[in-house]
């Protein structure tokens, strides 16, 4: 996160584990030019519809009173898990990120999973300010403490995770039960994720970041904010903030 992250906004952890942001009377993100209203284009890497498809852009939009429009790619009905899916994920995005901004109403794309697939493809595919998840997340993260605690789906943390925490990164840890996002929404998920994070606080982190946006579509850190006592850090907030700043 740039160094005027705390100039511009107040990301505070209270009692109850929740990161807020403080907003003024102009804090509704969309705007219109000419006729048209630009919005935050937000691309999933889980091919979905209806609420699913639609649940970051609802959170963003809830957070900061972001506008914003959510396209998928398709033939993706588990995400992204491993290296094979990354890779076959790529192309896909970086086509629908062509395809959104030839529509000419985004004012910036943002890719909506941890592992940021075909991130630095995108950019060079596109004139618009592109972010990815995993990043605006770690860098959130290393304003909230020294000790960041990255928890996930995958074997290993994303590696563009851990190249942005550098020396801030503590630990790694994943529920081997819960291993793509349509596994989160078994009934007991949560609870298992807050058994986790509660574990790696007891090893010594003082941050826990989330390293997959499925744990924002089931609202893990509402769920967790009673049972979990330290910052954990959305990577949805975390893109709506980096949006923010634009």
């Amino acid at each position: 996160m740039p160094s005027f992250f705390y100039a511009h906004f107040a990301y505070i952890h209270n009692n109850q584990n929740i990161l807020y942001l403080e907003k003024d009377s102009k804090s509704r993100i969309g705007y219109e030019e000419k006729g048209v209203t630009y919005m935050l284009g937000i691309i999933r890497v889980l091919t979905s519809e209806g609420k699913v498809l639609s649940e970051h852009g609802e959170l963003m939009r809830d957070f900061l009173s972001i506008d914003s429009e959510t396209k998928c790619i398709m033939d993706q009905p588990k995400g992204i898990y491993n290296a094979q899916t990354e890779q076959e994920a790529i192309p896909k995005i970086v086509e629908l990120a062509r395809e959104m901004e030839k529509n000419g109403k985004y004012k910036a794309l943002t890719i909506s999973c941890a592992a940021d697939p075909a991130l630095q493809e995108v950019k060079q595919a596109v004139s618009i300010p592109v972010y990815g998840a995993g990043a605006v997340g770690a860098n959130i993260s290393k304003t909230l403490g020294d000790n960041v605690g990255v928890i996930g789906i995958t074997e290993e943390a994303p590696p563009n995770i851990l190249k942005v925490l550098g020396n801030h990164f503590y630990s790694y840890h994943y529920e081997p039960t819960l291993r793509n996002t349509v596994s989160l929404f078994s009934d007991d998920a949560k609870n298992k994720l807050v058994i986790l994070m509660n574990r790696m606080k007891e090893e010594g982190a003082d941050v826990i970041l989330f390293a997959c946006t499925g744990f924002s579509t089931i609202h893990l850190k509402q769920f967790a904010k009673d049972r979990v006592t330290m910052p954990m850090v959305d990577l949805v907030e975390a893109q709506a903030v980096a949006y923010k700043l634009q």
